[in-house]
């Protein structure tokens, strides 16, 4: 007779052993979707099956997200039935389908590659076109490409590669080692300024870019620097001529400077100032220099030719003048005081009235001589010279002698050769 004692440990046995069937046939031999369904199916068009078989995990960023439930042979290759769990429902539409070997003796599997992290997901019925999956290269098929390639090689060449292989490595383990070694510190380093080496790369761009933008300019100092130094190649007896005797010179230039260091101070120092004067004037300067070829061509028809020669006349006028005037424009100021100050106004001459000097000691009815238009222009944008109206460079006397001497005075007969236009 069974006492009560035996019976509920019978019971608690048969709990526990009906437990375990239930978690056992529900983990492993998916018992529960007899009941419940918790995944939705999602079908993958392969070409070919690529050894995958049914109940074969489906993973989706290396985790487990489902298996294969079901293969389908179709015209254009087999339909892979996907049974996802419903708990992984994020997983992007555009996901890759690759069948994988999880090891070399196979284990095929189907995992998941997404493209993005945006909608739509994967849902009930979803397919996965046929050009967003692939399956691992066969055995047989790199088996093949490798006999293929054996038989390409001539054996004699190969003999050699492994033999001059064989002598260029022997002895040489010490120091392949400590190349192994190198470069793994190598990639550790490399791996601890990661972000720094993406920084560098995303920036380069930058340079790159203004590379490709300077195209033209590169391609031109190219091609200068291609003169140059083709320049330098047609006068190379010249160069080796010049630094065979560049000692001797070097060795002059040196006592010179050593002998006159104090005057060359001071030249140079002095030739400051010049150099700004010359500044301040070089606009007048270029225009000297831009018309006097003109002039110069313009002084041959004065000149009288008298065979192959050209004859031109001079006079020579001797005429006591009166020393300059300096009263009134002392003291001078040093060249070397180039301060900024403010125009003087009371400048004039201070001798004695007696002695007419300057504009400011004219009869006050005497009309001022207006300004004279230049010969000719020079547009520096252009590079063009305009010349004036010759008309407008005529000079006109305005009688100004009879008005400052009077009608009566003798002198006016001998500073008026002419009368003015108004009197004649």
């Amino acid at each position: 007779m069974i006492t009560a004692r035996t019976k509920r440990q019978l019971l608690i046995f048969l709990v526990i052993t009906v437990v375990g069937v239930t978690y056992v046939g529900a983990r492993y031999a998916r018992l529960d979707r007899l009941f419940y369904d918790s995944s939705y199916s999602v079908t993958a068009h392969f070409k070919e099956s690529g050894g995958i078989f049914t109940d074969a995990e489906v993973t989706y960023r290396g985790v487990q997200v489902g298996r294969v439930q079901e293969l389908k042979l179709t015209d254009a290759g087999v339909d892979v039935v996907l049974s996802i769990e419903k708990d992984h429902d994020d997983i992007p539409a555009d996901s890759l389908a690759l069948v994988g070997n999880k090891s070399a003796v196979g284990e095929q599997y189907v995992e998941l590659q997404p493209q993005s992290d945006q909608k739509p997901y994967l849902k009930e019925k979803s397919e996965i076109a046929a050009d967003k999956t692939s399956v691992p290269v066969s055995t047989t098929e790199i088996l093949t490409n490798l006999d293929n390639f054996v038989q390409s090689v001539p054996q004699s060449d190969l003999r050699t590669v492994v033999a001059e292989s064989g002598a260029a490595f022997k002895g040489a383990g010490p120091d392949l080692a400590r190349i192994i070694d190198t470069s793994t510190s190598f990639i550790d380093t490399a791996n601890a300024n990661f972000e720094t080496t993406q920084k560098l790369i995303r920036d380069s761009r930058v340079l790159l870019q203004t590379q490709v933008d300077k195209e033209s300019a590169i391609r031109g100092f190219s091609r200068d620097l291609s003169l140059f130094t083709g320049t330098l190649a047609d006068s190379d007896r010249d160069l080796r001529r010049l630094i065979d005797e560049g000692s001797a010179t070097a060795n002059e230039l040196r006592t010179f400077l050593e002998r006159n260091q104090v005057n060359l101070g001071e030249l140079i120092s002095q030739l400051v100032t010049t150099n700004e004067v010359v500044v301040k004037h070089l606009d007048g300067i270029r225009q000297v220099l831009i018309i006097y070829p003109y002039v110069v061509a313009g002084g041959y028809t004065v000149a009288e030719k008298k065979g192959k020669f050209y004859n031109a006349r001079f006079g020579l006028v001797l005429q006591q003048q009166s020393p300059t005037c300096s009263a009134g424009y002392l003291p001078k100021r040093s060249p070397q005081d180039r301060d900024d100050r403010p125009l003087p106004e009371d400048v004039g001459c201070r001798e004695s009235g007696t002695n007419l000097r300057g504009a400011e000691k004219t009869p006050s009815n005497r009309t001022g001589t207006a300004y004279r238009s230049p010969v000719a222009t020079y547009d520096a944008g252009t590079g063009d010279v305009s010349w004036s109206d010759p008309a407008q460079g005529q000079v006109a006397y305005d009688g100004g002698a009879a008005k400052l001497f009077g009608d009566d005075s003798w002198k006016w007969t001998l500073l008026q050769p002419a009368l003015p236009d108004d009197q004649e």
